[in-house]
């Protein structure tokens, strides 16, 4: 038996979804993860092996900006990045004895 769809509905009857190709409806980005990080110390170790050590100041959806500290800060391609590593936050405690 011959099944019909009709337009503007997809196999699962659901309507489909119509982009006005507005980057407001663009759902991607940079992983969630980064935005935990910013003003850190991070550890970023290169596809080549270099480790880089400094604060994440800021990114984009290709670029990673890092405070290497004495005024001096490295813009490096998320390409290049094999790992990024962070310290854990302490946990404060109520009383410290």
């Amino acid at each position: 038996m011959k099944e019909s769809i009709s337009i503007g509905q997809n196999v699962d009857d659901q309507p489909e979804s119509v982009s006005g190709g507005s980057e407001d409806d663009f759902k991607g980005g940079p992983p969630q993860f980064l935005d935990s990080l910013l003003h850190r110390p991070i550890m970023v170790r290169m596809k080549d092996g270099r480790p880089i050590k400094g604060v994440l100041e800021a990114y984009n959806n290709y670029e990673l900006l890092i405070d290497l500290g004495q005024s001096k800060r490295l813009i490096i391609f998320k390409g290049a990045i094999s790992s990024i590593e962070a310290e854990e936050r302490p946990e404060k405690r109520a009383g410290r004895r």
